[in-house]
């Protein structure tokens, strides 16, 4: 993880326990789009938009042949629907920030 990604991710969790399952949220989405914005501007890829991280998640999957990023991926992206939406419970919001965290994982690899 990047220190921006780590931060974002400590931060989330902090939000999380405080009950502000709104920003907690977002910031778990916030750790996963900057540590595939850094991947991209790695790699010399596009990042600055929404359907930019499905190429590069796409990407990475043709990269690493690990198919299970796909998946990681849409978890973080329900948690950015969640900040618009407020539908998803707090034990909801913890397993999915812990498929983001394997997210930030492979992708720092």
């Amino acid at each position: 993880m990047t220190t921006t990604d780590a931060t974002l991710f400590d931060q989330a969790h902090v939000e999380l326990e405080a009950g502000d399952l709104v920003q907690a949220s977002e910031k778990f989405w916030g750790s996963a789009a900057q540590a595939l914005k850094a991947t991209a501007q790695d790699r010399g890829w596009e990042h600055d938009s929404h359907a930019h991280f499905y190429r590069i998640v796409r990407n990475l999957v043709n990269e690493t042949g690990d198919k299970e990023i796909v998946d990681l991926f849409n978890a973080a992206n329900l948690l950015h629907i969640n900040f618009y939406e407020h539908w998803l419970e707090i034990h909801e919001i913890r397993r999915l920030a812990d498929q983001v965290r394997e997210l930030l994982e492979r992708i720092d690899d």
